[in-house]
């Protein structure tokens, strides 16, 4: 879960969540997006991304998630100084460009090598502020999950330790009589009725042979 959430926390872009939890425990954390990351905790938003800040103060009274909370927060500061810088430095070189069209062709290496140079410094920079962004997002999310494990999804806060009462057993369901016994039905032999009467197949008078009369005898034609 912990390894989703990070993964989703570094490919997410311009977006914004639709749906917030709605069973929450009453100091539990929760991870929203409204255009960066933000947590909430109480009905209230407690820290923001990038810089995370009221995070630490937040989970203070769990030392794991204390300290994931503070190193968020150092990455996140980081994380924004080098962006800014990497940006300055993006730009500096059409300065160096327009220097080259003024200057040229006087001093052409120095102000392709400047401007180059410079391009190449704003893209390291800004490389290592995205990566100190994902950093700080990823020790947030460790926080939240030390944090809720231990005091928040108990229903317990750092400025208020009192954990709620357990819930009352719920009682056995009611046992009821088994069902009724019926005695069973006699079994009676299947009926038994008289074979039919075997007859003899009837005999009738045979019929007398019939009487053989000769063929006739015609004259032969004159």
């Amino acid at each position: 879960m912990r390894a989703l959430a990070v993964i989703a926390l570094i490919a997410s872009g311009c977006a914004t969540t639709e749906y917030q939890p709605q069973l929450v425990a009453r100091g539990e954390l929760t991870l929203r997006y409204q255009g960066g990351f933000e947590m909430w905790g109480g009905g209230r938003r407690v820290a923001r991304g990038l810089g995370w800040s009221g995070l630490p103060e937040y989970v203070r009274c769990v030392p794991q998630a204390s300290d994931q909370a503070q190193k968020a927060a150092r990455d996140g500061t980081l994380s924004t100084a080098l962006s800014i810088t990497g940006g300055i430095f993006g730009v500096l070189p059409i300065g160096a460009l327009i220097g080259f069209g003024v200057d040229y062709p006087d001093h052409v290496g120095i102000w392709l090598g400047t401007g180059v140079g410079m391009a190449v410094l704003g893209v390291v920079l800004a490389g290592f502020g995205r990566k100190l962004k994902n950093s700080a997002n990823g020790h947030a999310v460790d926080a939240l999950n030390y944090y809720n494990d231990a005091v928040g999804s108990l229903g317990a806060t750092c400025d208020d330790l009192r954990y709620p009462a357990p819930a009352a057993p719920q009682a056995p369901p009611p046992e009821y009589p088994p069902p009724p016994q019926y005695p069973q039905q006699p079994q009676f032999p299947p009926p038994q009725y008289p074979q039919q009467p075997q007859y003899p197949p009837p005999q009738y008078p045979q019929q007398p042979p019939q009487p053989q009369y000769p063929p006739p005898q015609y004259p032969p034609p004159q």
